[in-house]
């Protein structure tokens, strides 16, 4: 079975403006994500071999080093992402299935609006439903875990560039 399988569903993301607490339990910090956000690590919750060199790895990124991800987020609640497209092949007559994927020459961009109440942080992709996920943020990290089709929960860090 094969599926075009844009990996937004591993990213679909995200971002924009976050309290936090200080150790000292003083006033609340505000951290922007406002910016440009690299993804530089996505980690499955079970070992895959996407590339088919008979080495599984829960490291998606070294299962697929041809994938990028970058989402430029803006202070006007809206972000912009654009990530490398990913053919996925699932055979589903073996057990387990296996899960193959390689990626294309195309870059997609989707495009949507965000909200963040506290850590959780809601996107809405451009004419689809919203998606809420429960983010970690500093100056230079966000992270956050998300369900992705055909690899489940995937723990996704970006860095600010």
């Amino acid at each position: 079975m094969k599926t075009n399988f844009f990996l937004f569903a591993i990213c679909f993301t995200l971002f924009f403006t976050s309290c936090s607490s200080d150790d000292d339990g003083g006033d609340p910090i505000t951290v922007s994500l406002v910016g440009t956000w690299k993804l530089t690590s996505a980690s499955g919750a079970l070992p895959v071999d996407l590339d088919m060199d008979g080495n599984a790895s829960t490291n998606l990124l070294q299962e697929l080093p041809c994938f990028e991800d970058t989402i430029t987020v803006s202070d006007d609640n809206t972000y912009s992402q654009n990530v490398t497209e990913i053919i996925v092949d699932v055979d589903i007559t073996v057990q387990p299935p296996v899960v193959t994927a390689d990626c294309t020459d195309a870059i997609l961009t989707e495009t949507g609006e965000w909200s963040l109440d506290g850590d959780q942080l809601t996107f809405t992709p451009s004419g689809m439903d919203p998606n809420m996920v429960t983010i970690t943020l500093t100056e230079t990290m966000l992270s956050f875990t998300d369900e992705v089709e055909d690899l489940g929960a995937v723990a996704l860090v970006f860095t600010r560039q």
